[in-house]
């Protein structure tokens, strides 16, 4: 094979070192040939003018689906890259059938993390090809191979994922062989644009007629259980396997591996994925939505997985943890801090004497005065209503107990929620009346079985959590809907009808 550039990688559209060998008769034919022969054949299309138009200029990589090389159009004066079958392989029609799927499938597709595709035909031999943007940077693989990627930035990338899983799912059309290698980071000035490549094995409606029954495609590490099984995939196969790259970005390995290929598809359909360390709680909640081994219960859309990482990236920013926020009530003052306010207080209150910060303002004396005047008579204030309304508990059967002076209004109203405590315990829940076609459908709360329908579940409300409804019944596909009440009182959206299988 013709040997690459240590720089080469940071200028190619696909990375194809791992692309799929599922196509037996092609082995065969290349076999055939020496390793000095494909050199040869390949660097002999240095140089050439295709269709009089795009002039190659160097190698960009190669693999089983052809060669791809970079190349100038000198019609429009820019680089591109052009993949073009090898003169070796025209002779096998199943491969250049499924070569011609992955130019119409990509072609169709127009979001911005979808390797762009300018113009396909045919050379002059007859010979298949299709021109698209030439990236500029790295293939996630690459990336990955320096370490673990940062929560923030491994969501971010994985969104970009999803939208563009997303669209192709709404043409038809799911990857089945999503993974590290087939993800490309490109840098476009300050910015990285995640590009998805390769739609080579690309599945839908007439997938079926380019393969055998019981053939299995793709990459043992980023199968889902259905595709190790080879039972018939659909786009959530794509979910999952997106899942375990997100999984593997944060984690810095994947869930499951293996000595051998099947040992780990082995795991995919059997094991307990292992809980993430790195992951926030909310992003740990959404890699395991996708990582569910029936897809029935797993994440349902490609559009809907990059709203829930979306939230996920929202609570990052904000830092937000529901708990802690609850017991942070102590009111904030301009230009002190709470705690300063509230011991100056006590101080204050108890006749200790008030220190005074050493600059107040300018330092002036008159300044001191008045800011000390302001102080006693808060504190004399304060004394009075102690002795007024102290007067007044007094006069009851049984006094309240005096808190202690000293203490913050945050650990007197909430207190420190011990480890027993149950998660959701210091917000208020709306109980929700659940209804829907089938009666006795058993009813899951963030996967916590609740009751069956027709009945009222309890939902944490105003813990800033997008909690899963989700409705089971032997017999019937799995309903999902994701609620965050705003109130106690807010009803429960209309979910739609179960289906029978």
């Amino acid at each position: 094979m013709a040997q690459r550039s240590p720089g080469r990688s940071r200028n190619r559209p696909l990375d194809e070192r791992h692309e799929s060998r599922d196509d037996s008769s092609a082995d065969v034919d290349l076999s055939s040939l020496s390793a000095s022969s494909m050199e040869m054949s390949i660097s002999d299309e240095i140089g050439y003018m295709l269709r009089g138009r795009y002039q190659i200029t160097d190698i960009i990589g190669e693999g089983g689906m052809g060669v791809v090389y970079e190349a100038w159009d000198t019609q429009v004066e820019r680089k591109v890259a052009i993949k073009l079958v090898r003169s070796d392989t025209t002779s096998d029609r199943k491969f250049i059938t499924r070569f011609r799927r992955e130019l119409e499938i990509t072609s169709q597709l127009r979001h911005p993390s979808t390797i762009r595709v300018f113009e396909h035909g045919e050379s002059d031999d007859g010979r298949p090809y299709m021109v698209m943007e030439l990236l500029t940077g790295e293939s996630l693989a690459d990336r990955m191979e320096r370490g673990r990627i940062p929560e923030m930035e491994a969501l971010q990338v994985a969104r970009q994922i999803a939208e563009s899983l997303s669209e192709a799912h709404e043409n038809g059309v799911f990857h089945r062989d999503l993974k590290p290698d087939n993800i490309f980071i490109e840098t476009v000035g300050v910015s990285k644009v995640i590009k998805v490549l390769d739609f080579g094995i690309a599945g839908g409606v007439d997938a079926t007629r380019l393969t055998q029954a019981g053939e299995v495609f793709g990459t043992p590490q980023y199968m889902s259980p259905e595709q190790c099984n080879g039972l018939p995939l659909d786009h959530r196969t794509d979910i999952y396997s997106l899942a375990v790259i997100l999984y593997e970005m944060i984690e810095g390995r994947p869930p499951f591996s293996a000595e051998t290929p099947m040992a780990t598809m082995l795991k995919h359909v059997r094991a307990k994925v292992p809980p993430p360390r790195y992951a926030s709680k909310e992003t740990s909640r959404v890699i395991s939505q996708g990582l569910r081994k029936d897809r029935g219960k797993r994440i349902q859309t490609a559009g809907r997985f990059a709203e829930l990482i979306g939230e996920s990236i929202g609570h990052l920013r904000t830092g937000r943890d529901p708990r802690s926020e609850s017991m942070q009530t102590v009111p904030h003052s301009t230009g002190s801090s709470p705690r300063a306010s509230l011991t100056d207080t006590s101080a204050a209150a108890s006749g200790r004497a008030v220190p005074m910060p050493s600059q107040m303002g300018g330092g002036s004396g008159e300044a001191t005065g008045k800011i000390v005047a302001i102080v006693l008579g808060l504190a004399a204030v304060g004394l009075v209503g102690v002795m007024v309304f102290g007067g007044v508990g007094s006069s009851k059967e049984t006094p309240a107990p005096v808190a202690n002076p000293g203490a913050t209004p945050a650990a007197s109203e909430t207190p420190e929620p011990s480890a027993g405590d149950e998660p959701y315990d210091s917000f208020p829940f709306n109980r929700a009346l659940v209804r829907t076609n089938v009666t006795g459908a058993q009813v899951f709360v963030d996967n916590e079985p609740q009751c069956k329908t027709p009945c009222e579940i309890k939902v944490p409300v105003g813990d800033g959590i997008n909690h899963e409804i989700r409705l089971e019944m032997e017999g019937y596909i799995d309903v999902t809907h994701n609620w965050r009440p705003k109130n106690v009182g807010e009803p429960l959206p209309l979910l739609p009808n179960m289906q029978s299988l």
